[in-house]
C-alpha cells in the first residue's frame, strides 16, 4: 500500500512540474484567459485578497506570493518523493535553476515580462520548503 502511495505522489510530482513549466513558459497567462477571456491581463492566482495582507509585512509588490506557493509545492513534493536520500542534493540544485531559468525566459517569452520580485518569490518557495522537509526528517 505504501508503494503505491509513492507512486502516485511521484506521477502527482511530476504531473505538477509539467503544469508549471506549462504556465511558466507559455506566451501569456493562461489563468487569466480562463478567468477574465484575455492572455495579457496577469492579475495572478491569489489577487491582492492575499497579497495586501502579505504586502502589510513585506513589500511584494501584491501577487508575487502565487510564486513562493507554486515553487514551495512544487518543491516540497519533489523532496519529498523524487528527490530523496542519495539525490537531494541534485533536487536542491534542481529546484533553483529551475527558480532562475523559468524566470530568466520571461526576458523572451512574449507577454511575459522578468520581474526580481518573482524570481526571489521562487527562491523564497524551495527556501520554506526545504526547511520544512528538514524538520519533517529530524
Amino acid at each position: 500500500m505504501k508503494n503505491i502511495i509513492i507512486k502516485y505522489l511521484n506521477l502527482l510530482y511530476l504531473f505538477s512540474l509539467l503544469a508549471v513549466l506549462i504556465f511558466y513558459l507559455f506566451p501569456g497567462s493562461i489563468i487569466s484567459y480562463l478567468m477574465y477571456g484575455d492572455l495579457a491581463f496577469n492579475r495572478g492566482v491569489l489577487q491582492n485578497e492575499i497579497g495586501s495582507l502579505i504586502h502589510f509585512f513585506i513589500n511584494t509588490g501584491g501577487y508575487s506570493i502565487n510564486h513562493t506557493l507554486i515553487f514551495g509545492y512544487i518543491a516540497l513534493l519533489g523532496f519529498f518523493t523524487f528527490f530523496k536520500a542519495k539525490n537531494f542534493y541534485i533536487g536542491i540544485l534542481f529546484f533553483v535553476f529551475l527558480s532562475i531559468v523559468l524566470e530568466l525566459f520571461h526576458l523572451i517569452i512574449p507577454n511575459r515580462s522578468f520581474e526580481l520580485i518573482d524570481l526571489v518569490s521562487n527562491l523564497i518557495g524551495v527556501s520554506i520548503a526545504l526547511i520544512i522537509y528538514w524538520k519533517f526528517k529530524k
